[in-house]
């Protein structure tokens, strides 16, 4: 009857050639793609490790005091302070500072870790913006959306009135 070999095509080899060289760079691509998303993977797992290791090789002992771990975490908040913006939010020092445990959702700790930041006065937590708030949590460590539940600025914001 009829001989349909395809590879009696004049071009079947060029086809065989074309259709190589797709699926090869088709396979690099993904490849690619596959492998930036490994890496940016391996390099946050490795930041959080890296962190971790500094925590240890801080603590003086195996069994480390509460006050030792309670200064290393407040040594690395202190070393983000840099990534507020003060020029927003207002600076203040600890001679300007008010009692920030009177705001519901703020214990001594928390304070420790407010002052660590530069954060002193019900002013500059009034003075909160959306950013500010999201950026704050990250940097002292804090339970996202605590700061808007509790609604910090708001009372911050009343006891300045109250003053």
């Amino acid at each position: 009857m009829f001989d349909m070999n395809p590879l009696n095509l004049p071009e079947a080899q060029m086809q065989q050639w074309i259709m190589l060289f797709v699926a090869g760079m088709l396979g690099f691509i993904i490849g690619y793609v596959s492998r930036k998303s490994t890496v940016r993977q391996l390099e946050s797992e490795l930041a959080t490790t890296e962190r971790a290791v500094d925590d240890c090789q801080r603590m003086p002992t195996a069994s480390a005091s509460s006050s030792t771990e309670e200064a290393i975490v407040l040594n690395r908040i202190a070393a983000r302070a840099g990534e507020l913006n003060f020029n927003r939010i207002g600076l203040a020092s600890l001679d300007e500072a008010d009692d920030l445990k009177i705001i519901v959702g703020i214990g001594p700790f928390l304070e420790k870790k407010l002052h660590a930041v530069g954060i002193y006065t019900f002013r500059q937590i009034a003075n909160f913006n959306r950013e500010d708030i999201d950026q704050v949590n990250d940097v002292i460590e804090f339970f996202p959306g605590r700061i808007e539940r509790d609604n910090w600025v708001g009372q911050a914001t009343d006891l300045i009135k109250k003053q």
